[in-house]
């Protein structure tokens, strides 16, 4: 199963690539300090031991209200998510809306480890995070800034689309590890920062590519999910 998805994945970058990468040379779209692109690990997912979670805020750096202010007429961003394996495959891809001054949460085991591609299951690996603008509305009582944004409509959050990085956004993880009780504990709980890191333009292309196929080829697999009940 994993060789047909990276067939897929092939077919479909040979089909588009020719096009995007004659635009734009592979160079640096998202450097480290704008926070569009964050990278993180997991691990001990789905071994018996307490569940992890991530979490995204949203500081508002592109603009404070729900579809309005900013360059692009919104505070509004998309976590457009993505779960490896330690092998390098992409397991599962999600994009979610983050509010300004908003927080969305994630349950390692419920959210983002719990619909592969294949029957493996997984435990760790590398977590991506890449902000784009859209996802969001226009607030009730709130005009938009301009008229020419009043029948505006942000675009869906969407990892599988030709979306550019935008905004910054800011990501927790927590990681679970076995102790022993000869130290007084089963199990200890840290949480650490995503940690940004320059995008390339074929890294980006890569990635909304293989969720491309990989929500294509699974008809529904490989989708994570955002949580409504953890989205403030």
């Amino acid at each position: 199963m994993k060789s047909l998805l990276a067939l897929f994945a092939v077919t479909v970058l040979c089909l588009v690539a020719p096009v995007a990468f004659a635009q734009t040379a592979d160079t640096v779209i998202a450097p480290h300090d704008s926070n569009a692109y964050t990278i993180g690990y997991y691990e001990n997912a789905n071994m018996g031991l307490p569940d992890a979670q991530l979490h995204v805020t949203n500081p508002g750096s592109t603009g404070g209200f729900e579809g309005q202010g900013g360059a692009f007429g919104g505070g509004d961003l998309c976590a457009n998510i993505y779960v490896f394996t330690p092998d390098q495959q992409l397991a599962e891809c999600c994009s979610c809306p983050v509010s300004p001054n908003g927080m969305q949460g994630f349950s390692l085991a419920t959210n983002l480890t719990t619909n592969p591609l294949t029957s493996t299951v997984q435990h760790n690996g590398a977590i991506k995070i890449v902000s784009s603008f859209g996802g969001g509305k226009y607030p009730a009582g709130l005009p938009p800034v301009s008229i020419a944004n009043t029948n505006y409509t942000p675009p869906a959050c969407d990892a599988t689309t030709n979306f550019y990085p935008y905004g910054r956004l800011e990501s927790w993880i927590t990681h679970v590890r076995t102790l022993g009780t000869s130290l007084g504990a089963a199990y200890t709980v840290t949480e650490i920062n995503l940690e940004p890191v320059d995008l390339s333009y074929s890294e980006l292309k890569k990635l909304q590519q293989e969720c491309f196929a990989l929500i294509t080829l699974g008809s529904g697999a490989g989708a994570c999910t955002c949580d409504p009940g953890k989205a403030f």
